[in-house]
């Protein structure tokens, strides 16, 4: 039981690093469309390599499951949203502050409470062919609602809509990749179906929105809501079209209701938690495509009244051969009261 749940722990880590990566990446990203910005992703090393911890993080969940109990292994996979969080704001060079680790903290208490009270995969899933169609069509049409209302709010509402979105992508690709690889245990050609396309599609799909969600700053938040639609999602197709059952009993439906509740005050934390930081030059300039400005070189001399990078419409006067500005003009050095005092009584 030692090995599932430590392999269970380098899969949760590994899919949190590999969000922040993407994180980071998206961030830096100039403003282009979603087929470019997809494609500048696609060339960024940094992408790609949380790209590739995440897929050896989902690999080492799946792998945790065959050895283990899954009351076990789903909790711990939600166990790295403090440290996705820890590590952005390490990419960030910001500090944690104490309500995005309480916030982080309540959530992964909660979610993990809530999935042990889910069932088990029952059986293997037939889909009847309505069932089929309707998995998608559902899909697509909560995809296509979240993606319109985040057009039309603000940056924390728009994280936490397009996080539900690939979530929801996310668990139905899950659920899909259930039904394909159940009847491909027995005919392998049941892989080159319909259904498979449908799947690929939504998935990438989700894939992209979920970019979004990072991009709009509040990463916390993102994410921890990214955990919390993806396993619901996919326990709601389990008991809507596999006839999964639903926690039942006083100590489940008062575990369940509990986790819900700690859910909300988590969710709540982390948004109000959740601010941006200012973009630096470097990614203003990443963002336009344009060079940053250089600093500005203190050992260069201030031009001198009347050069041509001078101010205009000053007067000077000489004592002795040095400037002075005559009162009211802005003074570039200062010279002791004495000594200016002194000129002002010598002037001709």
């Amino acid at each position: 039981m030692t090995l599932p749940v430590v392999i269970a722990i380098a899969g949760a880590l590994a899919v949190a690093a590999g969000a922040a990566f993407q994180e980071r990446s998206v961030i830096l990203a100039p403003r282009l469309g979603q087929l470019r910005l997809l494609s500048f992703l696609l060339r960024s090393r940094g992408w790609c390599l949380g790209t590739l911890l995440t897929a050896a993080g989902v690999m080492a969940h799946m792998l945790a499951l065959a050895s283990a109990p899954l009351v076990i292994v789903q909790p711990i996979g939600v166990s790295g949203l403090l440290f996705a969080v820890m590590l952005s704001a390490f990419f960030r060079r910001q500090r944690l502050t104490r309500a995005q680790v309480t916030g982080s903290l309540t959530v992964t208490l909660a979610l993990a409470g809530l999935l042990a009270t889910l069932p088990a995969h029952a059986g293997t899933p037939d889909p009847t062919r309505a069932e089929t169609l309707l998995m998608p069509a559902g899909c697509t049409a909560v995809l296509l609602v979240c993606v319109v209302a985040a057009r039309f709010t603000g940056a924390i509402t728009r994280a936490w809509i397009l996080a539900l979105a690939g979530g929801v992508a996310y668990g139905a690709t899950s659920a899909f990749a259930r039904v394909i690889g159940s009847a491909a245990v027995t005919d392998l050609l049941a892989v080159v179906q319909p259904l498979t396309a449908v799947a690929l599609a939504i998935g990438l799909t989700g894939a992209v929105i979920v970019q979004n969600a990072y991009r709009s700053g509040h990463f916390a938040l993102a994410y921890a809501t990214l955990l919390i639609s993806d396993p619901l999602a996919a326990a709601v197709i389990g008991v809507t079209l596999f006839d999964e059952r639903i926690p039942t009993g006083p100590v489940d439906g008062s575990v369940a209701a509990g986790a819900a509740v700690l859910l909300a005050i988590g969710v709540v934390t982390l948004a109000r938690s959740s601010r941006p930081a200012p973009p630096s030059p470097a990614q203003n300039a990443a963002r336009t495509g344009r060079s940053a400005p250089a600093a500005p070189d203190p050992r260069q001399a201030a031009p001198k009244a009347g050069s041509p990078g001078g101010a205009e419409g000053t007067e000077v006067g000489h004592a002795g051969g040095d400037e002075v500005r005559e009162p009211g003009s802005t003074t570039l050095w200062a010279k002791p009261a004495g000594e200016t005092a002194r000129a002002r009584d010598h002037r001709p």
